[in-house]
């Protein structure tokens, strides 16, 4: 059988699947299949007719031919999959992101579905999570799990702390904080994931409709949904309220069951909290602290809770926030400290029309920045401050952002000419 010629060899190439070769990668094939054919091949003898020569060159040709096609086929495949972009060949856990589709037929142009970014693919599942009463990329649930069971299975948590009346246990590396209340059964997950960074309250509203509830605290928005009658989510954006949507990033959520943090012996009801809220604010305290307006100084507070987190000062009086605590604490230039603010959880589940029906009608009402806050006297020094989110609607639908001990006497500067 005669040799093929280059040419003729380039020529049967042609028939092969496009592989993207160019003309020098063809003729370096060439020379693999020639250098084959002297040196890899057995040697002619006597009893090796001529045909089985032929028959082994053409044997050789097929394997390094069909060797080339495996070759070529595999680099298309690399090179497909090299330049895919990172949001469709991640593959982290938990990951969204959609799978390529199916490849296009020989000689036809198929035009990708528009993919939709990674990011934005987490908020069905977060929601769908939710509703289970479970973060992303964490397998526990609220209500369901005792804190003991999380211990035994991640180990002793970085740092606990007390606040709102629970029990926060975290684990920074993991970025999940669980809240739990004296029976051990969590009730509030709280995870900073990195890609929630991605999003924003925009996304947010396009994903989950309104929120039920829009606060504020420490600079940063949060938005409340009702994902089920038992669960809520808690979206916490950096920035204030009043900036634009878009503008608004996503810090960190929650999945929270608020009836787990009511402590049955001491509050049977939302009544039985305000309640306990007018008693303590005549004796110049707030929810969730244990600490006075008028009587306590500051100074005396940060020895015993540590630094704030936030320091502001406004019309001379100086506003200290703990916001892991869910505090501010204000005090005036003699250090006297003249307003606390609670933002506890529990009292967020609390709505206008009940603060009506349990402390009646207030002294004073106002409406400023978004919010409408009820003033009552409770002692001829002290006023009790309740601030609900938002202006308008039925009382039912109005709920409690934080409450207020006030002491006006203190933000006088009796210092001053």
């Amino acid at each position: 059988m005669p040799s093929k010629t280059d040419d003729q060899l380039l020529n049967d190439m042609k028939g092969l699947p496009d592989m993207k070769m160019n003309q020098d990668k063809k003729q370096e094939i060439i020379s693999t299949i020639r250098s084959t054919d002297t040196h890899s091949l057995p040697k002619r003898t006597a009893a090796s007719p001529g045909r089985f020569s032929a028959l082994g060159k053409g044997l050789a040709v097929c394997s390094v031919l069909a060797a080339t096609i495996w070759m070529g086929a595999t680099l298309i495949s690399n090179n497909q999959q090299s330049t895919m972009p990172e949001s469709i060949t991640s593959n982290t856990p938990g990951s969204t992101s959609a799978s390529p589709g199916p490849a296009a037929g020989k000689g036809n142009a198929v035009t990708p579905a528009p993919v939709q970014p990674q990011s934005e693919q987490l908020l069905p599942l977060i929601r769908k999570d939710a509703e289970k009463g479970k973060v992303i990329e964490v397998p526990y649930s609220v209500e369901q799990t005792v804190f003991d069971q999380v211990e035994k299975d991640w180990g002793k948590p970085d740092h606990t702390d007390q606040a709102n009346g629970l029990t926060y246990s975290t684990y920074a590396k993991r970025g999940v904080v669980f809240g739990y209340n004296k029976g051990m059964q969590v009730v509030d997950i709280r995870t900073n994931d990195p890609r929630l960074a991605k999003l924003n309250a925009d996304m947010v509203e396009k994903a989950m409709g309104k929120p039920g509830r829009i606060s504020e605290f420490a600079g940063k928005t949060i938005y409340t949904y009702d994902v089920t009658d038992k669960y809520q989510i808690k979206f916490i954006f950096q920035g204030k309220k009043t900036a634009s949507a878009k503008d608004l990033v996503l810090v960190r959520y929650n999945v929270y069951y608020p009836q787990g943090n009511k402590n049955l012996m001491l509050y049977g009801s939302n009544a039985d909290i305000l309640q306990s809220i007018r008693d303590l604010a005549k004796n110049g305290q707030t929810f969730g602290s244990e600490y006075r307006v008028e009587k306590d100084l500051f100074d005396d507070i940060e020895k015993q809770i540590g630094k704030p987190d936030i320091v502001a000062t406004f019309n001379g009086i100086t506003y200290n926030t703990y916001m892991d605590k869910g505090l501010v604490f204000a005090f005036n230039k003699g250090m006297q400290v003249v307003d606390i603010r609670s933002y506890d959880a529990r009292l967020q589940a609390i709505s206008q029309a009940e603060v009506l029906q349990t402390l009646g009608k207030p002294n004073n009402v106002t409406t400023t920045a978004g919010e409408t806050i009820y003033t009552y006297k409770v002692t001829p020094d002290y006023e009790l401050k309740i601030i609900f989110s938002g202006t308008g609607g039925k009382p039912e639908k109005l709920y409690i952002d934080h409450v207020n001990i006030y002491y006006p006497r203190g933000t006088i500067n009796n210092m001053a000419g």
